[in-house]
């Protein structure tokens, strides 16, 4: 082991260390890393070990791949093993401390808490980056490219992170990687001069080796650092999208100058969106109403393994369905300023009946009525209607039967599918329409039975241990916000044939003087629409609590009244907001729900879809066209050593296999060099060690005597030997070359250049022969 392996090791775990360090930024507890600084010491001292042991570069690889795991499995699973082995138990205790990790990183946003499992995956991606970046620059010897590792681990932080990081986090393992490049070429040069200077010399070729070492070095440190500073600096010259949460129903960017962007994406995760609690504002308005309603951004029939998804994009073909004529609706007009809503989104009441954006672009879903913008509009003012249908019209209204209802409006995923029945039918018994049924479950939802709060705890798991699906945990926990009591309303009507849709925005807002209102991020909510034939969506309100206020009027009176009649008495203040109505067309197959596959074979046959058969077909194209020259160089070496009828002819083969091997990595035969010749050029030129230096005699040797005596003479255990031999001679020789050279020696070589282009000539040649 030479000193400059025990060095570039060290250096390695270091460097290693400097680039996870940033990581316990993420969570409030940093007692992960302590255990960190073993894992990382374990992975360099088994490498140190396995180099001095053997040189299978693979085998180094995996041994330290099968401790640091086996470790890090009997830490945390320790109690599950048999005679100190792993069992299933083992693994299932690792898989379910994965999904603990999941939970929770889905779950917080950063500085999140510390438990067993965000430790055990934190652990073993530790480990893996310092295998991978000890493997490159000491196993490999190939430290620019453990620089991929650590920057992998240092954007780990960088991604996730509130703010940006402090440079002392992206100096500190930029330098030690720096400086394991210049350990790396200080070692690489003492190698090249393989002449000894003779002694009447008046040369100090030793001066020489220093000054022309400091200036090789001098190169390679000017440019790590031009690559350091290009790295720190495109990212402020080069324009880029600010940040968002992708993740979240509601993602907020910040900008230069302190401004900000609200926007929303095209899906709501059931678990944890719209649980923000920040106050930043979003707009202010006014309004000729005196009771303010929510405003809506956008709305969604389809749900899909814990989320709503909006699918599509556009703004649709048609036109939205007409509103009732003017004598049977009443028009109020709200005026929106400094808004910071993120295009093409803007939040408005339901229905609107005409905009106003003076050169801003705009349209109307015809599907759910979103007003959408082509670019992000500061002010703009809205005319909406309120619609009030009374509780006995919407006792009348009958069945829905209607166009405008599609069967994503009606679906309840099979996973749940005999809960949410089961738990409908129990609270709306005795209930004969629509109207009385989804009041129905609105109370029971608005019931002191249920909880409202942001923090849902750990979520449940069921007898397999798994996460359970997000609408059976709410069903057991009782407990959630406003997603989770919007999304179990929406799924119990669905079950009694009320379509319903998931709507998205903001709350009415609080007053700011006497006539201007002011809406926050933590205003965001989520509720839900029911489809009445005649009127159209309606919306509900069944998050209990103060801050969502109470429910519209037609679901809020006495459930024997009149036209002023319908559901519980209020007992909550807060804004209610006007009935809503809107009819819409039907929207197109491809937004259909399809059942959720529960088998394994149906989840399997699911994924082979034709567009993913054509990314997977494209991709093996790609691939193959990639591979077709190596592939080419194998196929014809296999056929010619298959074809070897003595041990003369395959030990030919592997002469002219390590030959054309060698001048793909630029040691090029000379044209009428003897066997001896080329010997001592590619001991010269390929900087063969001694071992490898004897590998090359007595494979040489082996080649005379295959040649010039007599064929009995050369037994299969001297090829054998020799086929030995010459691997290890590749290695020594693909070692000491650039990693440009190596790439284009595997994806380019010369054998299986030459095989197609003489191709042409070959089809030309054989047609000549069968017409002669």
């Amino acid at each position: 082991m030479t000193r400059r392996r025990w060095r570039i090791t060290i250096l390695a775990a270091f460097a290693t260390l400097a680039a996870i360090y940033p990581i316990t930024s993420l969570f409030r507890d940093s007692a992960w890393l302590p255990q960190a600084v073993v894992v990382i010491a374990l992975s360099a001292g088994i490498g140190l070990v396995a180099r001095g042991l053997t040189r299978s570069k693979a085998l180094i690889v995996v041994s330290q791949v099968l401790i640091v795991g086996y470790v890090l499995l009997f830490r945390y699973a320790g109690d599950t093993f048999a005679w100190f082995l792993p069992t299933p138990a083992s693994l299932e205790v690792a898989n379910s401390l994965g999904l603990q990790a999941l939970d929770t990183v889905q779950r917080y946003t950063a500085p999140a808490p510390l438990n067993d499992g965000v430790t055990f995956c934190l652990l073993v991606a530790v480990g893996l980056i310092a295998i991978c970046v000890d493997a490159m620059a000491a196993t490999w010897r190939s430290p620019a490219a453990a620089g991929l590792p650590l920057l992998t681990a240092y954007l780990i932080t960088a991604a996730n992170g509130q703010a940006a990081l402090a440079l002392r986090f992206f100096v500190v393992p930029a330098a030690l990687w720096l400086l394991m490049l210049h350990t790396t070429a200080r070692a690489a040069f003492s190698r090249w001069s393989t002449a000894n200077p003779a002694e009447e010399s008046e040369i100090d070729e030793a001066a020489h080796d220093r000054e022309a070492l400091r200036s090789f070095s001098a190169g390679a440190l000017k440019l790590g650092a031009l690559g350091v500073v290009l790295a720190l600096a495109l990212p402020v010259i080069v324009p880029h999208f600010p940040p968002r949460y992708l993740t979240e129903g509601l993602g907020r960017s910040e900008g230069g100058g302190g401004e900000g962007s609200v926007g929303f994406n095209d899906t709501l995760d059931l678990s944890r969106s719209l649980n923000n609690s920040d106050q930043t504002p979003v707009f202010t308005y006014t309004t000729t109403a005196f009771t303010k309603a929510p405003l809506r951004v956008m709305a969604t029939s389809y749900y899909s393994r814990g989320q709503w998804l909006q699918l599509g994009g556009g703004n649709g073909s048609g036109q939205p369905q007409p509103l009732p004529p003017a004598a049977q609706r009443r028009d109020y007009a709200i005026a929106v300023t400094d808004n910071t809503l993120a295009a093409p989104r803007v939040a408005v009441p339901y229905p609107v009946v005409a905009v106003e954006m003076q050169g801003t672009p705009w349209s109307i879903d015809p599907v759910t009525r979103d007003v959408r913008v082509g670019r992000a509009v500061s002010s703009y003012r809205v005319t909406y209607a309120d619609l009030s249908p009374s509780p006995p019209q919407l006792r009348e209204s009958g069945a829905p039967d209607s166009p405008d209802v599609t069967e994503d409006d009606l679906a309840v995923p099979d996973t749940v599918r005999s809960l949410v029945q089961r738990w409908s039918d129990e609270v709306t018994a005795g209930k004969d329409n629509p109207l009385d049924r989804a009041i129905a479950i609105q109370d029971h939802l608005r019931s002191p039975a249920y909880t409202y709060s942001l923090d849902l705890g750990e979520p449940l798991r069921d007898e397999t241990g798994r996460i359970m699906e997000p609408i059976r945990n709410f069903y057991e926990t009782r407990r959630g916000y406003c997603v989770q009591f919007a999304t179990a309303m929406i799924m119990m009507a669905r079950a009694q044939g009320i379509p319903a849709r998931m709507a998205i925005g903001f709350l009415p807002g609080e007053a700011v003087g006497t006539d201007k209102y002011i809406v926050k991020a933590s205003d965001a909510h989520a509720w839900p629409e029911l489809f009445f034939q005649g009127y159209g969506w309606l919306r509900f309100e069944p998050t209990p609590g103060a801050r969502s206020g109470s429910p519209p009027p037609y679901a809020v009176l006495g459930s024997n009244a009149g036209a002023t009649g319908g559901g519980r008495s209020v007992t909550e203040s807060g804004s209610t907001a006007s009935a809503t109505t809107s009819a819409v067309p039907t929207r197109t197959a491809a937004a259909t729900a399809a059942a959720e596959p529960t088998g394994v074979l149906e989840r399997v046959s699911s994924a082979f879809t034709l567009r993913n058969v054509v990314i997977l077909l494209t991709l093996l194209v790609i691939v193959l066209a990639v591979l077709v020259m190596p592939i080419t160089a194998w196929l014809l070496r296999v056929r010619r050593r298959r074809a070897a009828v003595t041990q003369q002819d395959l030990i030919e083969a592997e002469w002219d296999d390590l030959t054309a091997h060698l001048g793909d990595l630029g040691l090029e035969a000379p044209a009428g060099a003897t066997l001896r010749q080329l010997r001592e050029r590619y001991v010269t030129q390929g900087h063969l060690d001694t071992e490898s230096a004897s590998a090359m005699s007595r494979v040489t040797a082996t080649l005379e005597k295959a040649r010039y005596d007599r064929p009995e003479r050369t037994t299969p255990q001297e090829a054998i030997r020799l086929h030995d031999d010459i691997r290890s001679i590749r290695r020594q020789v693909g070692g000491t070359r650039a990693w440009k050279t190596r790439v284009r020696s595997f994806l380019w070589p010369q054998r299986g250049v030459s095989y197609w282009r003489t191709l042409p000539d070959r089809i030309s040649e054989a047609v000549s022969r069968r017409r002669s």
